[in-house]
């Protein structure tokens, strides 16, 4: 079935972009930020809000969006994170309850009904006799040059190296001259704006419903622990793994175990290779 390889791919890039931001955040800070794929929801309401409330235009919607999610994502670390980076059980636990509290926040803002979100670009286009929507497309080349564009800055740029540094051995690192609190941040920052530009896609490739969080969050684990927690090759090769089963899963199967098989393969993973494919 073409369906699948094209829809697998989208699916795929979207899981790349949330549990991209929540691997960097653990490798760099060595801390599980549970509020990340809250960040994811509350863009996508941003963005319905603005375009489909305000009738503001779509690029500037998408802007305002993401930068709100990356300004969350800053807001967390540096009013909550930071006091406690070096107790993970508190991290965990505290940005679950602020998930939950933007949760909240959403339903009453925007109530508990199914909204659907405009395409970002309506029209189809047709892949080997299979009709693909536009707003998939342009999803799935933003997706994508977003996540070149994150590979080049940690790879190549001074800031990117010093990240790597820093989650290879903190301590070397501020030998070395680095500012951990700086880097963390920046590192904050990126993963905040990575899960805005997902959750604008999200919510118009699917629909919005105050608990669209919990899904991208339990997929974000499975991606995380499949392709080793702090490894951004492992994100990517996990999210595919995902991304792919889940697709299979939907068209092949049942949509109902659409999540099924990649948490058993997570289980499967902390049974015989807790570290992951990439782990270290």
């Amino acid at each position: 079935m073409v369906a699948i390889p094209i829809q697998g791919s989208l699916l795929s890039g979207l899981y790349v972009l949330i549990a991209l931001g929540f691997t960097m955040i653990y490798g760099v800070g060595r801390v599980l930020n549970l509020a990340h794929a809250g960040y994811v929801m509350v863009a996508a309401y941003i963005y319905y809000h603005l375009t489909q409330v305000l009738m503001l235009p779509v690029g500037l919607s998408m802007m305002i969006a993401i930068a709100s999610s990356a300004g969350f994502s800053i807001a967390t670390y540096a009013g909550l994170v930071r006091r406690y980076l070096f107790n993970p059980t508190i991290v965990f636990v505290s940005t679950f309850i602020l998930a939950l509290v933007m949760d909240y926040a959403v339903v009453i803002i925007w109530h508990t009904e199914t909204i659907n979100v405009w395409p970002i670009m309506s029209g189809v286009t047709d892949v080997l006799g299979y009709s693909v929507s536009n707003n998939l497309v342009v999803a799935l080349i933003v997706s994508w040059l977003c996540i070149g564009g994150v590979l080049l800055f940690v790879k190549r740029t001074h800031l990117g190296r010093a990240m790597q540094a820093l989650a290879r051995d903190r301590k070397g690192a501020i030998v070395s001259g680095i500012n951990p609190d700086r880097v963390n941040l920046l590192t904050w920052a990126i993963s905040g704006a990575l899960a805005g530009v997902a959750g604008v896609f999200f919510g118009s490739y699917t629909y919005l419903i105050p608990e669209m969080w919990h899904m991208p969050l339990v997929m974000s684990f499975a991606i995380v622990i499949i392709g080793g927690l702090g490894s951004i090759e492992g994100t990517l090769i996990g999210a595919h793994i995902v991304g792919f089963m889940q697709t299979t899963t939907t068209l092949a199967i049942d949509e109902r175990l659409r999540g099924v098989f990649a948490l058993l393969i997570m289980i499967i993973m902390l049974i015989f290779r807790p570290k992951g494919l990439f782990g270290k």
